[in-house]
């Protein structure tokens, strides 16, 4: 039997008759574990599946809860709770459209919500989805730009699962660019606030405006929306998957993807890059959680120019998602020290030392709520990404020291 069918029929047997509701987690990136459903208290925990110790990401449906008002109680408290700092991400219409509903009225392990009268399905994410059908709609939405020449769509490799991974040129197709910039996202694969951010980047090439036509005539972007595409789609953790995630496989290439991107960087680009980024999201909430910033690198090793970048980015911003430069986690700080690649090289750390040319090396978290007290949306990441284009824009035209 199915098994995301098996854990409705169980909640549904175990479902006191005046309360028969159903939660489950048949839907795109769905994860939830439901321990019991007494009355309108539903006890819950996020699906750790592969991942070692503990991590935070969940999203399920309700069903035939019309008038009900549900108390959802996480039993997994890893890090305080799972809840996000604004609470859930709700969909009343099938995933269409999504907002924060319980917008301080949460809590790290939990939360109450009154279902309308007409409300019989309602979907609930940790934060704002990203899967396969908003990649799908992302590259609909631009099939004249792939017409025009502007985007080409290519295959980097097959997953684990036998899945045609995505990857994606823009801007200078033809011919060999000035520069060229690498940018991935979703190494771990629920991290999924990344993915609007990387769309704002690329739609900065296709815009028919001043910055859009310096990129096409000046840069090819090569891109890898969903390093960890399986688990994408599948709803799983990511972080931490056992053995070791995405990001820890620049040294052993256990992940198809990784040895794919290792192989067409050092092929297809020449093992020349004037700029990698590398999109991630923090916790759910709390200190360095809660707003954009770049862990900074050992600065012996990495390039010269990451304050000059930061400062320009901060200049440039689009969006309202504050960054500041001074939120820039510092090499030694906090957990941003090399212990932290024990387990193995993280995609920054192979391209720094593999790749020559680079004006630019770095990864960027984005938070998945509050980013210093403003509303993380989709459209609010997208235009940080516009930012973030004109700011590689302006790197490239200071004469800033190469590494």
């Amino acid at each position: 039997m199915n098994c995301k069918l098996l854990s409705v029929l169980c909640v549904a047997a175990s479902v006191h008759a005046a309360s028969a509701f159903t939660i489950d987690y048949d839907i795109p990136a769905g994860n939830v574990i439901v321990d019991s459903i007494e009355g309108d208290v539903a006890k819950v925990r996020q699906d750790l599946r592969d991942t070692k110790n503990g991590w935070f990401y969940w999203a399920f449906r309700v069903k035939g809860a019309a008038g009900k008002t549900v108390k959802f109680v996480f039993t997994d408290k890893y890090g305080g709770g799972p809840v996000g700092v604004r609470g859930p991400v709700v969909s009343k219409d099938g995933g269409k459209t999504f907002a924060y509903p319980l917008d301080g009225k949460s809590k790290a392990d939990g939360f109450t919500y009154t279902f309308g009268p007409d409300e019989d399905e309602t979907l609930f994410y940790e934060c704002h989805p990203y899967v396969l059908a908003n990649w799908e709609a992302f590259v609909a939405r631009h099939a004249a730009d792939i017409a025009a020449g502007k985007m080409k769509v290519e295959t980097l490799c097959k997953s684990r699962k036998g899945a045609d991974v995505p990857r994606v040129r823009y801007g200078c197709l033809s011919g060999t660019p000035k520069y060229r910039f690498l940018v991935t996202c979703r190494h771990h694969c629920s991290e999924s606030m990344a993915s609007w951010v990387v769309e704002g980047i690329a739609d900065a090439f296709m815009a028919d405006d001043d910055l859009g036509k310096w990129l096409r005539e000046n840069v090819e972007l090569m891109c890898v929306p969903m390093m960890d595409f399986d688990g994408v789609q599948a709803g799983d953790q990511g972080k931490n998957r056992a053995p070791h995630d995405h990001n820890r496989d620049y040294t052993e290439f256990l992940y198809p993807e990784t040895k794919a991107l290792t192989e067409w960087v050092m092929g297809y680009a020449g093992g020349r890059l004037d700029a990698f980024l590398d999109v991630h999201c923090p916790w759910v909430r709390g200190q360095y959680n809660e707003f954009v910033y770049t862990p900074l690198k050992d600065p012996k090793v990495y390039p010269a120019t990451e304050g000059f970048f930061s400062a320009t980015i901060e200049k440039l911003q689009e969006g309202g998602l504050r960054y500041k430069a001074s939120d820039d986690l510092g090499f030694g700080v906090s957990w941003n020290k090399g212990v932290t690649y024990e387990q193995g090289w993280s995609s920054s750390s192979w391209v720094v030392h593999n790749v020559k040319g680079l004006k630019t090396c770095r990864s960027f978290e984005i938070p998945f709520a509050n980013a210093n007290g403003a509303v993380v949306t989709p459209e609010k990441c997208r235009l940080f990404g516009h930012g973030v284009a004109n700011a590689l824009r302006v790197l490239m035209e200071n004469s800033q020291p190469k590494l």
